[in-house]
């Protein structure tokens, strides 16, 4: 595992561990449905609809941990029927309107007993200022439990107008190998761009988000140009 993966789960884990000992600052949960189930530019669920549901423990230090799921349809590919990823980390402040963000997220596939051994670890560290501009690297290890690691450098700008939220983000996805079942619909392909726009607004506790997601990689990938709307509902438990 790299030296940042190492620094990472040292990072995140503490973060487990202050979250566990101390008194929580903050425990928010939500329940909503997307049109949709898109991750970084990729359709997980064939078109169809999705019910998300996922709680998150917040600490005054900054530390948080938590949890969140969906469910899955990836057609006749396979029977996979839901996925449950765990995080954890921590968001520092650096210096004026700049912080740092970094992250552990453990991604558990369930309904396909041969799918079930692809979870994989995911370890992110991001820029950030004002909470506006974001600069990150996030790496995959072990990508979808094949023997190769995603890399992934994305930038986000989210623009605040009124009642209002628009976000830009783009990214570019790198793997440091194929074979003829970890690829991007080619032998030939490690990598894609995925870009997305979308705009959001909170009122009374519901999130609304209506993005358009576009990527270079074919139909055959399920993937080119998505249309997600999605609706959550946001709790305070604690």
């Amino acid at each position: 595992m790299p030296r940042l993966q190492h620094l990472l789960v040292s990072l995140t884990s503490a973060a487990l561990l202050t979250c566990h000992h101390a008194a929580l600052a903050d425990v928010t949960a939500d329940l909503g449905v997307t049109s949709e189930f898109v991750r970084d530019g990729i359709s997980q669920t064939s078109g169809k609809a999705a019910w998300q549901a996922g709680m998150t423990a917040t600490h005054n230090s900054g530390f948080y941990a938590g949890a969140w799921g969906s469910n899955v349809d990836h057609g006749s590919a396979d029977s996979l029927h839901s996925e449950w990823d765990v995080y954890g980390g921590a968001n520092l402040p650096l210096w004026r309107a700049w912080s740092v963000d970094a992250s552990l997220t453990r991604f558990t596939f369930h309904g396909d007993a041969e799918e079930k051994g692809d979870a994989y670890n995911e370890t992110a560290l991001r820029l950030l200022w004002d909470n506006n501009l974001t600069l990150g690297y996030r790496a995959a290890d072990g990508y979808y439990g094949s023997e190769y690691n995603l890399h992934t450098l994305e930038t986000a700008y989210t623009f605040q107008t009124g009642s209002f939220s628009i976000e830009l983000y783009g990214a570019n996805h790198r793997l440091d190998g194929t074979d003829e079942t970890t690829n991007f619909g080619s032998s030939t392909a490690d990598d894609y761009w995925h870009f997305r726009v979308g705009a959001a607004r909170t009122w009374n506790h519901w999130d609304y988000r209506l993005t358009l997601e576009r990527t270079n990689l074919g139909g055959d990938f399920d993937a080119g140009t998505l249309i997600q709307f999605s609706v959550h509902r946001f709790f305070r438990i604690w």
